[in-house]
């Protein structure tokens, strides 16, 4: 695995120099690396300035303003098929890390290891390739938004473009356009988050269920909300749902672990669904 990582943050430089060495004339403004719904890695994508539409260009071959930060329009991209670069890792971390609640994690449990979740792990390899750009390229990335797209994911891919990008203007620009296309989406799904499916009830038993259990066990809690996020009806179940039983599936064995929840805290988390 470590022979992974270190080939990742590789695919990552090389597979950004090449679209900042073909784009950057058309000034650069953001990139993204871009997962699918399952936390495969699909490809990066970049763009630029001088994609956006103006009044003096023609429409349909340009990008517009209201999608200047909507990384699926974006044009400009690495391929997706290729059996070099990103592609060749679509499935390997997402695959990896699911092993970890049940046959152990020898990666996580190294003494010189920090425990990372799978989304954190791809965070600080992307951080360390735009280091490396930056440091051994000598790239001038200041002018450029990095970033994790995760499809309806709205607060991971804030919080990946926080964690990777210094503060600045273009940084500020980009969280404003992102609350304010997000205000409508996110008042419509706080409505709706009390109207909890069968599904959604389901889920909740079972995890109120698995915290009955003496004594509480954090690894054991874990793989048994991991086994849930497997049940076929998980894709289709309430979002906050998901991301509940998703972060309960993340716990450390230890209560002093980085992503270690109380029993009581979990409680509460599932009381809320259920709060008038």
């Amino acid at each position: 695995m470590l022979n992974h990582l270190q080939n990742l943050k590789d695919s990552l430089i090389q597979e950004f120099f090449q679209l900042y060495e073909q784009y950057e004339p058309d000034q650069l403004y953001a990139c993204a690396l871009v997962l699918n719904e399952y936390l495969g890695i699909d490809y990066l994508a970049v763009s630029s300035t001088r994609s956006l539409f103006s009044e003096q260009e023609d429409s349909a071959e340009y990008l517009s303003e209201a999608d200047k930060w909507n990384v699926e329009k974006w044009r400009y991209r690495t391929q997706t098929h290729s059996a070099q670069g990103l592609h060749q890792f679509k499935n390997i971390f997402a695959d990896y890390f699911k092993q970890r609640y049940i046959y152990g994690n020898p990666l996580l449990n190294s003494p010189d290891t920090p425990q990372y979740n799978h989304l954190e792990l791809l965070l600080d390899i992307f951080q360390q390739a735009k280091q490396a750009l930056s440091n051994a390229y000598g790239l001038d990335l200041s002018q450029i938004v990095f970033l994790i797209h995760i499809p309806k994911q709205h607060d991971f891919e804030i919080y990946s473009a926080q964690f990777l990008n210094a503060p600045s203007a273009l940084l500020d620009e980009f969280l404003l356009a992102h609350h304010v296309q997000h205000t409508v989406q996110t008042t419509n799904t706080q409505h709706n988050k009390l109207k909890l499916q069968q599904v959604d009830k389901d889920l909740l038993t079972d995890l109120a269920q698995l915290l009955e259990i003496e004594p509480y066990d954090y690894l054991s809690i874990a793989h048994e909300a991991y086994l849930l996020t497997l049940e076929p009806s998980f894709i289709d179940s309430n979002l906050y749902v998901q991301r509940l039983i998703q972060h309960v599936a993340a716990m450390d064995s230890h209560e002093q672990g980085e992503f270690a929840l109380h029993k009581e805290e979990i409680t509460q988390r599932i009381q809320q669904f259920y709060a008038t």
